[in-house]
C-alpha cells in the first residue's frame, strides 16, 4: 500500500475553499516545489468543494518527497491556501458560488383568464394539425380522427362557457392560495439559504476543516492490508472497509502527512476563531 499518497495536497484539498486564480509568486513556486501546478490545484481543490468530495491530482513526484520533508511540504501547501482565501479573488468566486446556490423564488399564479387564453391556444393549435392529417389519411381512417376533431372543438367551446370550473373565479382564488403557500416554502428555503452560506467565507473554511480533523482523528495506521481474489488490496479489519474514503486517503498518507496536517487545521481553526 503506498503511505506516502497524496501527502501535502492531502492536506490542502480539506482546508481550501474554491478556485485559485490569483496567486503570489512565492505560493505557486511552493506548489511547484512538490511536484502540483497551480492549475491543476485550482481544479482538484474546486471539484472537491463544490462535489462534497476528496479529490486530487495524480502528482507523482509527492509520492517521492522523503519522509523528513513531508511536514514541510504540508505547512508550505497550506500556507498556499491560506494566502488565497485572504484575497479579493477569492471572496468572489465564494460570492458567486453563494449566489449559485439561492433559492429560486416561486413564479406568480396565472389568471382564470390567462389560463383559458392558452388553453384554447393550444386546442386551436391542434385541431389545425388534425385537420392537416386527415387528408392524408387512408379513407378507413378518416372517420375516427373527424370523431376525434369533433371533440376538441367541443372542448373549445366549453372553454368559453362562463360556467366551466377549470376557469372560474374559484381557480383564481386556489392558484393564489397555492402561491402564497410557496411563497411560505420559500421564505423557509431563503433562511436555511442564509445561514448555510453567509457572505462570509469562513464558516464554510471551518467547516472543512473541522470534517478534515473528525475524520482523521481515529485513523489506525498499523492497519493491516492483504490481496483479495480479484487482485485488489483491501483491510484485514472488515470494519475498516466501510470507512469513508477520506478515512482511507489519511492510511494512505500515513502518520507523518496527516500528523501535520491535523497541527496546521488546528492552528488555522485558532486563527478564524
Amino acid at each position: 500500500m503506498r503511505k506516502t499518497l497524496v501527502v501535502a495536497f492531502f492536506a490542502m484539498l480539506f482546508v481550501a475553499i474554491c478556485a485559485f486564480k490569483v496567486l503570489e509568486v512565492r505560493t505557486i513556486r511552493s506548489l511547484e516545489k512538490v511536484g502540483i501546478p497551480a492549475e491543476i490545484a485550482r481544479q482538484s481543490v474546486w471539484t472537491s468543494i463544490s462535489g462534497g468530495y476528496l479529490s486530487y491530482p495524480d502528482a507523482v513526484k509527492l509520492k517521492k518527497i522523503a519522509a523528513g520533508d513531508r511536514v514541510t511540504a504540508v505547512r508550505e501547501v497550506v500556507a498556499f491556501a491560506k494566502d488565497y482565501v485572504r484575497t479579493e479573488d477569492f471572496k468572489k468566486q465564494y460570492l458567486k458560488y453563494r449566489e449559485d446556490r439561492k433559492p429560486e423564488p416561486p413564479d406568480p399564479p396565472k389568471s382564470a383568464a390567462q389560463m383559458r387564453a392558452e388553453f384554447k391556444q393550444d386546442l386551436q393549435k391542434n385541431i389545425t394539425e388534425l385537420e392537416k392529417t386527415l387528408k392524408s389519411l387512408p379513407a378507413e381512417q378518416r372517420e375516427s380522427m373527424r370523431s376525434a376533431i369533433e371533440m376538441q372543438k367541443q372542448q373549445l367551446k366549453e372553454a368559453d362557457d362562463p360556467n366551466n370550473p377549470m376557469f372560474s373565479n374559484q381557480m383564481d382564488d386556489y392558484s393564489k392560495q397555492a402561491f402564497d403557500a410557496e411563497k411560505q416554502t420559500h421564505q423557509e428555503k431563503l433562511a436555511e439559504w442564509e445561514q448555510q452560506y453567509p457572505t462570509d467565507p469562513k464558516p464554510m473554511i471551518k467547516k472543512w476543516l473541522t470534517t478534515f480533523l473528525e475524520v482523521s482523528k481515529d485513523v489506525d495506521y498499523a492497519a493491516k492490508l492483504v490481496r483479495n481474489k480479484e487482485g485488489k488490496m483491501e483491510f484485514v479489519n472488515p470494519d475498516y472497509e466501510t470507512k469513508s474514503n477520506n478515512w482511507k486517503m489519511c492510511f494512505r498518507a500515513g502518520r507523518e502527512t496527516v500528523m501535520a496536517g491535523r497541527a496546521a487545521a488546528q492552528q488555522w481553526l485558532t486563527e478564524l476563531k
